[in-house]
């Protein structure tokens, strides 16, 4: 089935190839590199945020487990556990709004590369 799949995209290529010049080829496919674009450099951008994160997250970790160790008594202990604890749901909290924005951004960049596009296509039916 996969291959079926290829077979019919590269004869659809084929086939768009030969109805344009490759110069209005590469004009109409534009629109969707650049969107593929988009996706990659916010993609890219998640997973370096998100491995800086697991770092900082684990560095943390190791330093309760050490203030843990030194705890002599049980409200020591949960002092410490809480403390942790807040500053792991402050690190969730502003890497949550990082990624809001920057999933907004990238949605509005898509939506005005699209918007673009359509109109482009639209003068061209117009013509």
């Amino acid at each position: 089935m996969f291959d079926q799949l290829l077979k019919q995209n590269e004869a659809m290529m084929k086939s768009m190839q030969s109805m344009m010049t490759l110069d209005a080829f590469e004009q109409a496919m534009k629109p969707m590199t650049h969107l593929l674009e988009l996706q990659r450099s916010m993609l890219e951008s998640l997973a370096e945020e998100q491995t800086q994160l697991s770092t900082e997250l684990m560095t943390d970790a190791l330093e309760e487990a050490r203030a843990v160790c030194n705890c002599e008594s049980m409200p020591e202990l949960m002092e410490v556990h809480k403390n942790f604890l807040q500053k792991y749901q402050e690190k969730m909290a502003e890497l949550a709004k990082k990624q809001a924005s920057s999933w907004t951004q990238v949605s509005e960049e898509a939506l005005s590369v699209m918007k673009k596009n359509a109109e482009e296509m639209a003068k061209s039916f117009q013509k």
